[in-house]
């Protein structure tokens, strides 16, 4: 048995969850941008956010479901 670990710190965990989360990003960027037209680069980093949230809220809620 190993003692080497996929997670040796906080980098590492956070490494995972922006993979984990990653598709959100544009999707939610793209979506942001669209509805906020008057403010675009708002809409789109509001929509990043939220769409990577959602995105790892919804693995979660699906891996935890199976």
């Amino acid at each position: 048995m190993s003692d080497v670990g996929l997670f040796n710190g906080p980098f590492a965990t956070a490494f995972i969850l922006l993979i984990v989360g990653g598709p959100g990003l544009p999707l939610g960027a793209i979506v942001g941008a669209l509805v906020w037209r008057g403010h675009r680069i708002r809409g789109a980093a509001l929509g990043a956010v939220l769409g990577y949230g959602l995105w790892l809220l919804g693995w979660l809620w699906f891996t935890d479901n199976l």
